[in-house]
């Protein structure tokens, strides 16, 4: 069985937030519902780096270049976060490009 992260990582995370706003070292961000919420640290960093072109896989090598972590870690914050993103209305997903694997 694969894992969520597999299952996901020829995907490509899109924003769908209605407005973004920079507070400090916080992100602001807020749905079509008027919903408000508020990203720092990791969660901000990520938001950062979509651009609608990079798939989840991407994602979870960029962050592995720029810092000493097991990338276990890094695809299980990645899955996270895009299903709050997803559920808070933030975030969509769209169908990357699907590589032909031979066995």
């Amino acid at each position: 069985m694969n894992s969520p992260y597999e299952q996901l990582k020829s995907y490509i995370p899109v924003k769908s937030a209605l407005k973004t706003r920079p507070e400090g070292d916080m992100l602001i961000i807020a749905n079509r519902n008027a919903e408000i919420y508020y990203l720092n640290g990791m969660a901000r960093e990520i938001w950062g780096m979509l651009d609608g072109k990079i798939s989840v896989e991407g994602l979870c090598a960029k962050i592995l270049s720029e810092y000493d972590v097991k990338p276990s870690e890094v695809e299980a914050d990645i899955v996270s976060f895009i299903r709050d993103m997803q559920w808070k209305r933030l975030m969509r997903l769209k169908e990357g490009e699907k590589r032909n694997e031979e066995v």
